[in-house]
């Protein structure tokens, strides 16, 4: 069975999206330390996975000038990678190498991770997230914490019908003040 993931930047006070939808406040200020590890993070291959709203911002930015102008690796990979876009409202989905579903996020999820194939990675995505998190299909949690309170915004369990409980795997400390945590699904 493939295994399902999740990263996701959160704020200090434990925020993934600020007021509006703001992200600026993920901060791609790098240490060496925190650049390397993010270069060897997008070697291997992933499926990513995406919400409608995080597709459409991130479908805005990676084919970009700008993306390739700032980030020429990672605008590469990004757009090199297969997609999958979960999405009721949306007719296509033109970035390239991305599968529109329409259908129920749970099922289809549940199918996809039967097929053979590379890791599946959320990307952003609160709904989705929680939705597939509330099914116990996500295998791995990877939180980036930066150091900042934003005091408002979206949190990825917001709405949940249940307790999600995690065990502790593993915690990095890069010297830029971010913090990456890694959990995996509490087992009884």
């Amino acid at each position: 069975m493939r295994k399902l993931q999740i990263f996701l930047h959160v704020s200090a006070d434990g925020y993934f999206t600020g007021p509006g939808g703001d992200l600026s406040w993920t901060r791609h200020d790098q240490d060496p330390e925190y650049k390397q590890w993010a270069a060897e993070n997008t070697r291997g291959e992933s499926v990513l996975v995406f919400g409608r709203t995080t597709y459409q911002m991130m479908a805005g930015f990676w084919p970009s000038p700008m993306a390739q102008e700032r980030e020429p690796a990672m605008a590469g990979k990004m757009n090199e990678s297969t997609k999958v876009v979960f999405s009721r409202s949306l007719n296509e989905a033109a970035w390239n190498n991305t599968v529109l579903v329409k259908g129920d996020a749970v099922e289809e999820m549940r199918k996809l991770k039967q097929q053979p194939g590379p890791t599946l990675t959320i990307l952003g995505s609160g709904s989705v997230a929680r939705q597939l998190a509330e099914a116990g299909l996500i295998d791995e949690f990877q939180f980036l914490i930066t150091p900042v309170a934003l005091g408002a915004g979206r949190t990825l369990f917001e709405g949940a019908a249940r307790k999600i409980e995690l065990d502790h795997v593993s915690t990095r400390t890069f010297q830029n003040g971010k913090v990456l945590l890694v959990y995996k699904p509490h087992s009884s």
